[in-house]
């Protein structure tokens, strides 16, 4: 079966003012950079591409550059698919991190479209089985705010299920530890408190900040440095027990190595709409097996990235737990599949249907025009 087509569309849904605050700045929409991938016979899969802060500029990589590489070629043909964008668009002569978020909606339409042709879901495909995943309330929410609206809207989660939640901390050393003492007394020893710290710290920041993640026994310490500090990293990890998270900014298997061999993380992050795909982020979580780390991927925008997810950790022996997005306002986890999955009591698992498993719904989009640009702008601490 041939690729006839591969078609991204970018659609956005503007907020009154700001949804959320942390490290990466201030939420002022959210961007859907969607994938089609069809097949000679009609059959459709869907992808999502992560926004990259610059939607419209994905969408065209995807339309321009790695469409043509791909159009015509066998659906199944999964590897040589990969390796042939890879040789001409990511390692060389291409736009790197670009490239690879762009692909990384095509493979995953690839594996939607595969699984729907042969009746089977995805995660069958990566050779795993329906099961429950743990899931922690993370995604745009609990960002910088009061210490006591903070803890007041950690609790409703708490009280809908979840036994684990991530807080945006980098505002600044002394208000984070405070914020997060305070959410650890109000919630007590039996929940899981995971720290994002979006790149905000600087390694002169590292022993206090430390000393209060260990004093209030945090599940991980993410992305505390900017990542291309692969050794600063390493001293992190080497100088406490809080585990260390970090990958959603990396790409490709080859950015991951580097991170394994260092011994720089404990956790491995990887967003299957940025490293690469599903093909590429199931090779970086085996890998990462290799070395005994377990796997919490990131999660990007819609429905479609948290299928992707799910199905990916039905596969995984060293899978970890599943980033739930708890912002407010999200069409795209919502209204864009007929059949959303839905975290139910601190679990979530995928659908039975074919593919993804996901019934998409395309007459919501219409009323989502594109808007360029990022979708967070600077927050001053």
């Amino acid at each position: 079966m041939k690729i006839a087509s591969v078609h991204a569309d970018v659609y956005s849904c503007p907020f009154e003012g700001v949804a959320v605050t942390q490290g990466v700045g201030n939420m002022v929409k959210r961007d859907l950079v969607l994938i089609r991938v069809t097949a000679e016979d009609g059959t459709v899969g869907y992808g999502e591409s992560h926004m990259g802060l610059n939607p419209t500029a994905i969408a065209e990589v995807v339309n321009h550059s790695m469409a043509p590489q791909v159009v015509g070629q066998d659906v199944f043909d999964e590897a040589g698919i990969w390796e042939r964008v890879y040789r001409h668009q990511i390692v060389t002569h291409g736009l790197g991190a670009g490239s690879t978020i762009a692909f990384s909606g095509i493979d995953i339409a690839l594996w939607d479209l595969r699984g729907k042709l042969l009746e089977q879901p995805v995660y069958r495909l990566l050779g795993g089985r329906n099961k429950s995943i743990r899931a922690y309330a993370g995604g745009m929410g609990l960002g910088w705010q009061d210490k006591e609206s903070l803890a007041a809207e950690v609790q409703k989660y708490v009280d809908a299920g979840y036994t684990a939640i991530k807080l945006r901390v980098g505002q600044g050393v002394d208000i984070d530890a405070e914020r997060v003492s305070h959410v650890r007394e109000a919630v007590g020893n039996g929940v899981d408190i995971a720290l994002d710290a979006a790149t905000r710290y600087r390694l002169e920041d590292m022993g206090q900040v430390l000393q209060y993640a260990e004093a209030n026994r945090v599940l991980w310490l993410e992305e505390p440095i900017t990542p291309d500090d692969v050794q600063g990293y390493a001293e992190i990890r080497r100088s406490t027990w809080v585990p260390i998270a970090a990958g959603e900014n990396h790409y490709t298997r080859q950015a991951f190595r580097d991170l394994f061999s260092a011994r720089a993380i404990t956790i491995c992050q990887a967003d299957c709409t940025k490293a690469g795909g599903l093909s590429e982020t199931k090779k970086i979580a085996d890998m990462a097996a290799a070395w005994h780390l377990r796997v919490a991927p990131h999660l990007s925008q819609s429905i479609i990235s948290t299928a992707a997810n799910v199905h990916l950790l039905c596969a995984l022996p060293n899978a970890m737990i599943y980033e739930a997005d708890i912002s407010r306002i999200n069409p795209w986890r919502d209204d864009l599949a007929r059949n959303p999955l839905r975290v139910v009591d601190g679990y979530i698992q995928p659908n039975e249907e074919p593919g993804l498993g996901l019934d998409i719904d395309e007459s919501i989009l219409e009323q989502y025009p594109a808007i360029p640009g990022p979708s967070y702008v600077p927050a001053r601490p």
